[in-house]
């Protein structure tokens, strides 16, 4: 009698038996998978706004819940502006550890320096949970601007100004007339605006002075380059004045940007010198002013024009008439293309000295030289002195050097480099899309963030479950065929 078999695998499995294997093997895999899965914390945010209290203050502040308790949050903001390299900044405001927190910070200006209205500040939180889980929350953005004046735009030419409190013949006259400073500032410098710039007009000198901090109390406009931003505060009645003041400005807005540079400072006579040949020169009484410094042989020396200008409104005004006849002459007498080789020279990292040398053959004592016998000024005091002689040292010293044996050399204090920005450039804010009420609208939908789970013994599970679950279908496969063979 034939005894009839039974086929099992190499292994001795009845295929019904070796089937309901696989099916064990999978429904373990199942089981490891989901309580990881579980492990995953699950963060929801809510009434995520900022405050602002202009100029003062601006307050963050959010809530927080989880299924699992949370152990801290830490806030992370920043400025859109051209910056040296990532600049993220941390607050580390106090909470009430558990599964509902919340928390909230303020940023005083008084402390930090203010910054330009119309600054752009972003915001997210970082939540950490008690398994040591990260979530980070959707990044916010707000605009730095007071909401007491109904400000408008026009927009449009590389100019998005911005006023109140006057007419619309107003504001497009101002436009069109900052529009025109560019045009005529590419073609007399070479120098080009590559992005929108952010024109914000006061209705007079006092609104200006209330929205900025610590600047001298003689400021009439300022210019922001890091943030492609200008203010200035402009009364119906000053008109004329305010558009030399906004070309004055936007020069400094486009010189910033060309000559942005973490390796080097650009010289005030010249940055305030072009800018005022960008205005299209100093006024009358400026250049009487001038013209009496050469004549009693008062000007300043070109060295200390290099720094901060006088507080005194007459030492500054001569300040600025000067350094546009350095600048004056340097254009007119070398040309368009020396200039802007001499600003890319000092953006790449060139000294003063250096960068006038390569461009034109001489140093800023030697500048200071040649400009002074073209607009016929007395020489240079001292210019004829001799530098004095330095002996030469002997070859082996008689002590050693303490500050080199001991200490290794010191390295130079570096500008992180935002922009910036580059910072990746952002788009300019617009005033039409400033809620009035900044600490009502900016409360932002719920929002549930799942983060991943942490790296450490979960991973090493996941790992060894996905090898499990690889090894059973080969398993499997390895069954199939050999079921097919076996008779």
């Amino acid at each position: 009698m034939r005894r009839w078999l039974i086929p099992t695998n190499r292994w001795g499995f009845h295929p019904t038996k070796r089937r309901g294997f696989y099916l064990i093997s999978i429904l373990l895999g199942l089981a490891l998978i989901v309580p990881l899965a579980a492990a995953q914390s699950s963060i929801t945010t809510t009434n995520d706004r900022a405050t602002i209290e202009f100029p003062d203050t601006i307050t963050f502040s959010a809530s927080f819940k989880s299924d699992i308790d949370i152990k801290s949050v830490v806030l992370e903001y920043g400025v859109d502006q051209l910056t040296c390299g990532t600049v993220i900044a941390k607050a580390f405001p106090d909470i009430q550890p558990g599964k509902n927190t919340s928390a909230s910070w303020t940023w005083e200006m008084k402390q930090s320096g203010s910054l330009p209205p119309g600054a752009d500040i972003w915001w997210h939180w970082r939540v950490t949970d008690a398994q040591g889980h990260d979530t980070v929350t959707d990044q916010k953005s707000i605009v730095w601007l007071d909401d007491q004046h109904p400000w408008q735009a026009i927009d449009g030419g590389s100019i998005n100004l911005h006023w109140y409190g006057n007419s619309q013949s107003f504001g497009r006259e101002l436009h069109d007339s900052a529009v025109r400073s560019l045009d005529d500032l590419a073609q007399t410098t070479g120098v080009k605006a590559d992005r929108p710039i952010d024109l914000y007009i006061y209705a007079n000198t006092q609104d200006l002075r209330d929205a900025i901090l610590y600047e001298p109390g003689w400021t009439g406009g300022q210019a922001f380059p890091e943030n492609d931003i200008v203010i200035i505060g402009i009364s119906a009645d000053q008109i004329t004045w305010g558009k030399r003041t906004q070309a004055h400005e936007l020069t400094h807005v486009l010189v910033g940007h060309l000559t942005f540079s973490c390796l080097s400072d650009i010289p005030t006579w010249l940055q305030e010198g072009l800018a005022v040949y960008g205005e299209g020169g100093p006024e009358l009484e400026s250049k009487q002013q001038l013209d009496q410094a050469i004549a009693d042989d008062k000007l300043i020396s070109v060295r200390s024009l290099s720094g901060g200008f006088s507080e005194d409104p007459a030492k500054a005004d001569l300040s600025y008439s000067q350094s546009y006849s350095l600048v004056n002459f340097l254009i007119e007498q070398y040309g368009q293309d020396k200039m802007l080789a001499l600003l890319k020279a000092l953006r790449d990292g060139a000294t003063v000295d250096d960068a006038l040398t390569s461009t034109y053959s001489f140093d800023i004592d030697g500048f200071e030289d040649v400009w002074r016998a073209y607009i016929n000024a007395q020489p240079r005091p001292n210019a004829n002195l001799k530098p004095t002689p330095t002996p030469v040292p002997t070859q082996v010293p008689t002590f050693v050097p303490v500050s080199i044996a001991r200490v290794g050399p010191t390295l130079g204090p570096t500008r992180e480099r935002p922009t910036p920005t580059p910072v990746p450039t952002s788009t300019p804010p617009s005033i039409a899309q400033v809620p009035a009420d900044q600490s009502s609208s900016n409360t932002a939908p719920t929002t549930t963030v799942t983060n991943a789970p942490s790296i450490g013994i979960e991973v090493v599970i996941a790992i060894g479950l996905g090898v499990f679950l690889i090894i059973g279908l080969i398993l499997l496969i390895v069954a199939r065929r050999q079921s097919r063979r076996t008779p």
